[in-house]
């Protein structure tokens, strides 16, 4: 994926006449700054950026993120409860089981293989059941 920065420069080579040298000039010293000073998100165990307010699944529970601090070790992430988590990889965003995962966790704790199909229809047997129409 292509940097903003990157881009903005690519702009400037584009434009040619329409901006001045000076202007290109301020133009690019303000892109490599921010290139220089930019600090990128923490991201989670699937590469997805963790930001203040976030709820993570990991350490077998589940945290809500209210604040972010960044050091030389790097990203810590802090909870709720006053708790400091510095290996963001090692958390997860959380996501509501749905009906599809509560069937395949159903199966393999019977220690049953169960194609993706069959839990599809399933669920939408469930759901019907239910009276919920998605």
């Amino acid at each position: 994926m292509a940097k903003i920065s990157d881009e903005i420069r690519d702009w400037c080579d584009y434009c040619g006449g329409i901006i001045d040298s000076d202007d290109k000039a301020e133009l690019r010293a303000l892109v490599d700054r921010i290139d220089a000073e930019m600090v990128e998100l923490p991201r989670d165990a699937d590469g997805a950026p963790i930001r203040a307010g976030d709820t993570l699944d990991g350490y077998g529970k589940t945290i809500e993120v209210v604040e972010m601090r960044y050091g030389r070790g790097g990203w810590v992430l802090i909870s709720r409860d006053g708790s400091g988590y510095a290996d963001t990889f090692a958390f997860a965003h959380h996501h509501e089981p749905t009906v599809e995962d509560v069937l395949r966790e159903f199966a393999y704790g019977l220690g049953v293989p169960v194609a993706d199909s069959y839990v599809a229809a399933a669920a939408t047997k469930l759901r019907l059941a239910e009276g919920v129409d998605e």
